[in-house]
């Protein structure tokens, strides 16, 4: 999957786990039936560290973020319908995105900003979306390759929903990973195994929103402790990559800007709750 945005071209495509990764048990916030896992703050190298992205995700540069929870699934149509219950995902050639346990997609960043808020004021909590650090550093668990679970493209399937030869049998044209992981469109979430900090779907399955206004030159330039952009900028920033995309798109380091009244058939989201 391709968009055209001015200037450029962003093509929409992700370890061993370190002894290392640090996140506590999952604590469920029972009003929207979501898990959240406790995620230990710390510093990493943000960004391309092996060289087969683009060049908005150099130079790697060091961040810090401070102690977070974030979802342990991607937001599903059933958690999502209790804010908007008439809401519908669509299908994909005839395929359905809209069952209650397959993660929203067709939301913007604002109907995701939204159910965040709306969550907060029903619980008397803080939920969010995560910002880039915040994501790439759950993402990461830890590891400095492009995926969590190592360099072998062929371990894809077992750790995400990506464009596989699944798809590649209906999509010959498609750039696919060399692997089947048995599905055409979205999976339900938590279907395959999770990174290091037990966070499932970080890599694959559906593009998720995050805080961030996307503006490359401020990728670098933001300040080392818990950056978030919120300045100027027509995008909002998107990661993870989705069940369309193939090796390029499904990296931990891999950015892509979206309009934030956007919304498309693999882009959803997940949440993070503030530690207080």
């Amino acid at each position: 999957m391709t968009f055209k945005m001015p200037g450029m071209v962003l093509i929409l495509f992700l370890f061993v786990y370190p002894a290392a990764a640090r996140a506590e048990a999952s604590a469920t916030e029972a009003s929207a039936g979501m898990e959240f896992v406790s995620v230990k703050g710390g510093c990493f190298e943000m960004g391309d560290s092996v060289g087969d992205g683009d060049t908005n995700e150099r130079p790697v540069h060091q961040v810090c973020v401070s102690d977070f929870a974030i979802g342990k699934y991607e937001v599903t149509n059933g958690q999502f319908k209790k804010f908007k219950p008439h809401h519908n995902s669509g299908a994909n050639e005839g395929s359905s995105l809209d069952g209650d346990k397959q993660p929203v997609v067709n939301v913007s960043w604002e109907d995701a900003f939204a159910f965040a808020k709306w969550l907060s004021e029903k619980t008397g909590q803080t939920y969010r979306l995560p910002t880039e650090a915040e994501w790439e550093y759950a993402a990461r668990a830890g590891t400095i390759t492009s995926r969590f679970w190592g360099n072998n493209l062929d371990e894809a399937c077992k750790y995400a929903n990506v464009a596989d030869l699944t798809a590649k049998k209906l999509r010959p044209q498609w750039t696919t990973f060399f692997c089947n992981d048995g599905y055409v469109v979205s999976a339900p979430v938590g279907t395959f195994m999770p990174n290091g900090y037990g966070l499932y779907d970080m890599l694959g399955n559906v593009w998720e929103w995050c805080e961030d206004v996307y503006n490359s030159e401020a990728y670098t330039k933001l300040p080392k402790d818990n950056p978030v952009y919120e300045g100027s900028g027509e995008y909002r920033v998107m990661r993870g990559g989705g069940w369309s995309n193939g090796p390029l798109g499904i990296r931990s380091s891999h950015r892509v800007g979206l309009s934030p009244d956007f919304g498309h058939h693999a882009l959803g989201f997940r949440l993070v709750k503030t530690v207080k």
